[in-house]
């Protein structure tokens, strides 16, 4: 038996202030045992080995450690065996090898006491970006900050269903011969775009745009949005002239190409993010105050819970216009 302490808020709203008080109600409950099911997370990318984290299913008064070093993982491929991966500690698991685009992998784990678990995905080949650029600034806010503009053309393959994964930051440094270090991500903002307002992301407020060709399966695609730049130098007076503000650092855009999994996870997290009430600096008051009802996270792994999914990725870097 366990006793919760649970928060009970009054809240008033009166001109500008806020005021919150709160008590604590003591409730005795049973807590259900939890299932006993492994959980396997997997994400595969032709730039990178096999790596996979096992854990398990744990009550939250149960205090040891939920990853778990004492299982067999198997990675099957077409047309070879079962390759065992190597045990890296604290629930780790790798191969030497690197995943394939247009061919399924399964990834099964066993530990003793525990249902097999195992997910199956395959990997999709990576859609090249034909043109992009960025602008700024190209217009005004309700709030009169200004806004910048990146555009992002890429064909979409015909005949199949794809899904992809766009999001797009900016660099102030970059090693040699290594990808850009983020030093801000950029939120898009695609009103018009009937393709992104058919998913029903936007009132999430979607870390990253996910969406599927649907809409223009085997046709060209251009992506036109506007983004505001947090990270600004200048918009001071400089000899009696004034500056305005411009983009600091080089800009990039990201286009994935990710299976059907990978679209269903992140669709499933976004709506799940959202509803923890913590968007943003602080949380957002309205979410912090009216938090939604939990949300079931998109799993593929039978016998158990997590995800094995993919994707490919070109980054390119965005000239100004």
């Amino acid at each position: 038996m366990l006793t919760v302490f649970r928060p009970f808020h009054l809240s008033a709203l009166a001109g500008v202030s806020l005021v919150l008080a709160s008590c604590i109600d003591p409730i005795s409950v049973d807590l259900p045992t939890p299932p006993k099911v492994l959980v396997v997370n997997s994400i595969l990318t032709p730039d990178s080995v096999f790596r996979v984290q096992v854990s398990r299913v744990a009550s939250i008064v149960d205090s040891s450690s939920r990853l778990l070093s004492t299982a067999n993982v198997y990675l099957l491929a077409p047309g070879g065996g079962a390759e065992l991966l190597r045990n890296q500690g604290r629930g780790l698991y790798a191969s030497a090898s690197k995943p394939v685009s247009g061919r399924p992998y399964t990834l099964r784990a066993e530990v003793d006491g525990y249902p097999t678990a195992s997910a199956t995905d395959t990997m999709p080949a990576a859609v090249p970006i034909r043109e992009a650029w960025h602008s700024y600034p190209t217009g005004t806010d309700r709030n009169n900050e200004l806004l910048g503009t990146i555009v992002l053309l890429f064909d979409d393959p015909g005949q199949v269903a794809n899904f992809y994964e766009i999001t797009a930051f900016q660099s102030q440094s970059r090693r040699p011969g290594q990808p850009p270090l983020q030093s801000q991500n950029f939120l898009l903002d695609t009103r018009g775009n009937a393709a992104l307002a058919a998913e029903g992301d936007a009132e999430f407020e979607p870390a990253s745009l996910v969406f599927s060709d649907k809409l223009f399966n085997g046709q060209p695609f251009e992506l036109r949005a506007s983004f505001s730049p947090f990270g600004r130098i200048g918009g001071g007076i400089i000899n009696g002239q004034p500056v305005p503000p411009r983009v600091s650092g080089e800009v990039y855009v990201v286009l994935r190409s990710v299976s059907r999994a990978y679209y269903q996870y992140r669709k499933s997290w976004t709506r799940h993010f959202y509803n923890q009430g913590t968007k943003g600096l602080g949380g957002g008051l309205n979410q912090l105050l009216f938090l939604g009802d939990p949300t079931r996270m998109y799993s593929n792994v039978t016998q158990g819970y997590g995800v094995v999914v993919s994707h490919a990725q070109e980054i390119k870097q965005l000239p100004a216009r």
